[in-house]
């Protein structure tokens, strides 16, 4: 991947990421609570899924899978992964552009993530 279209790719996430907090926010959720989010990453070889996921372990997620797809394309491999954190910090810039790096050193596109909404109204 070029540096240019590492940066494209970068901006296209904080773009997305922007609509998703403001979504989230306007849900009721809470932006500033941890929580568990789940990363999606595509890779175009099983080894390159074996070294992302190593990595991705070592920067602190957890629950990593790897599944094939024969209708994946160019990037068959799926690698998922959980990290803790809040959604503020996990949508910052410097993280978007971290990921959307660790990917592209993988010969992989990170493909965005999600978080369940579970916040409850309190009850009397």
């Amino acid at each position: 991947m070029t540096e240019n279209a590492i940066q494209q790719d970068i901006a296209a996430h904080r773009r997305r990421n922007s609509t998703l907090v403001q979504d989230i926010s306007e849900r009721g959720g809470d932006t500033q609570r941890e929580r568990s989010i789940d990363c999606f990453f595509h890779t175009r070889s099983e080894d390159n899924a074996i070294a992302l996921s190593a990595l991705l372990h070592a920067q602190g997620f957890r629950d990593i899978s790897i599944t094939h797809s024969e209708d994946g394309g160019d990037h068959p491999w799926t690698v998922q992964g959980i990290l803790t954190c809040t959604v503020v910090a996990f949508t910052a810039p410097d993280c978007v552009e971290k990921l959307v790096r660790i990917a592209a050193q993988h010969d992989a596109v990170f493909d965005g993530w999600g978080t369940p909404l579970d916040e409850f109204t309190p009850t009397i």
